[in-house]
C-alpha cells in the first residue's frame, strides 16, 4: 500500500493553521489573558480550533523558542512564569539599547507622527477595561522609533522584548495612576525628540524606563 505525500494546498492550509493558532494564543499570553503559569492542553486548543493536535503541537513550540512557554518533560506545558530575573533583564536590554535609539533617529521622526501619538496619550481613557488598547497604542509608539532605525535585525530583537515587556507592563499597570504618569513620561519623550536634544532625549527615555522598572518591582507578588 503507497502512502501519499500531502499536497502543496494541504501543506499550505496546514501551515496557516499553524500560524492563526500561533497568533492566537501569542496575544492572549501577551496581553495576560492567560495568566503566568497556567497549564496548556493541546487537546483543548485542538477542540477550539477545530484542528488535530500537530498545529497546535507546532504553535506551542514557536511559542517556547519565543520564551513564552515552558515545556517540561512529564509535567506538561506551562505559560512561562514572570520573575525577578526576567524582569530585570529586560529593563536592563531597554536601558541598554533604547537610549541610543533615540538619540539615533531623532532626524529621521515624522513630527506629524509624533503628535498623533501624543494625542493619543493624552485622550485615551486610563479605565482597565481598555488596558489592550492603551498597551498597543503603547507599543505602536516605541516600536515606531526603532523602525525610524531602518534596522531590521534591531526590530526583530525588540519585538521579542516587548511581547515579554507587555506581560509586566499590564500587570503594573493595575496600580493607581501607572498610566497617566507613563502618558507624562511619553509626552516628554516626544517632546525631546521634537528638539533634537540627546541629552533630553537620553534623559527622559531613562527617566521612562526607570519608573517603569520601579512599578513593576511594586508588583513582585506575581513573580515566581
Amino acid at each position: 500500500m503507497s502512502t501519499s505525500l500531502p499536497s502543496q494546498n494541504e501543506t499550505t492550509k496546514g501551515r496557516r493553521s499553524q500560524r492563526r493558532i500561533y497568533d492566537i494564543i501569542k496575544h492572549r499570553i501577551v496581553n495576560c489573558e492567560i495568566p503566568p503559569g497556567q497549564a496548556l492542553y493541546e487537546d483543548h486548543f485542538a477542540e477550539e480550533f477545530g484542528t488535530s493536535r500537530t498545529p497546535v503541537r507546532e504553535a506551542l513550540l514557536k511559542l517556547r523558542n519565543d520564551g513564552l512557554v515552558s515545556i517540561l518533560p512529564r509535567k506538561g506545558t506551562f505559560i512561562s512564569q514572570i520573575t525577578v530575573q526576567s524582569v530585570y533583564e529586560i529593563y536592563q536590554l531597554r536601558r541598554l539599547l533604547e537610549p541610543g535609539i533615540g538619540t539615533e533617529v531623532k532626524d529621521h521622526v515624522d513630527p506629524d507622527r509624533l503628535a498623533e501619538f501624543r494625542t493619543l496619550f493624552e485622550r485615551i481613557p486610563f479605565e482597565q477595561e481598555l488596558l489592550q488598547d492603551w498597551f498597543q497604542y503603547d507599543r505602536e509608539f516605541h516600536t515606531y522609533l526603532v523602525e525610524c532605525t531602518g534596522n531590521g535585525m534591531l526590530l526583530m530583537l525588540y519585538e521579542y522584548i516587548m511581547n515579554h515587556q507587555q506581560r509586566v507592563s499590564i500587570l503594573a499597570a493595575k496600580q493607581p495612576q501607572r498610566l497617566q504618569e507613563t502618558a507624562r513620561e511619553h509626552a516628554a519623550i516626544i517632546d525631546a525628540l521634537l528638539e533634537k536634544d540627546d541629552a533630553r532625549i537620553t534623559s527622559a527615555i531613562l527617566a521612562h524606563i526607570r519608573a517603569s522598572w520601579d512599578a513593576s518591582l511594586r508588583v513582585e507578588r506575581i513573580y515566581r
